[in-house]
């Protein structure tokens, strides 16, 4: 007795099971589909199974898993460039405001004749 492992005779795909008998039963080989991910194709040209490598997609996947960016990190680096802004209109604003006071301290002392109130 032996092991078969059967595919689909339209797309030659892996059936998912395996079968022990005397004799092959028809669209079944005996070549294990091992190491793959997904279900592999049988291709009876080269007599082996074709697909994704377990490799394959365990690289495919580090790779996108790289590519994607945390939403924590991503709202913490716009927060952060908020602040960077916030801090930069802050300067502006304290440096306009010392601008136009004393703008106004010139207009009033102008207004007064330079005398002041004590």
């Amino acid at each position: 007795m032996q092991w078969y492992f059967k595919y689909d005779p339209n797309t030659f795909e892996f059936i998912p099971g395996a079968i022990r008998a005397d004799e092959q039963p028809d669209n079944t080989t005996t070549v294990e589909p091992t190491g793959f991910y997904g279900l592999p194709k049988w291709n009876p040209s080269t007599n082996s199974w074709t697909g994704q490598s377990m490799n394959d997609y365990l690289a495919e996947q580090k790779a996108n898993a790289g590519q994607q960016v945390d939403p924590q990190q991503q709202q913490l680096a716009q927060l952060l460039q908020m602040i960077v802004s916030l801090k930069a209109d802050s300067a502006m604003n304290k440096a306009q405001i010392a601008s136009l006071t004393a703008k106004l301290a010139t207009a009033q002392s102008a207004k007064t004749g330079g005398a002041t109130n004590v």
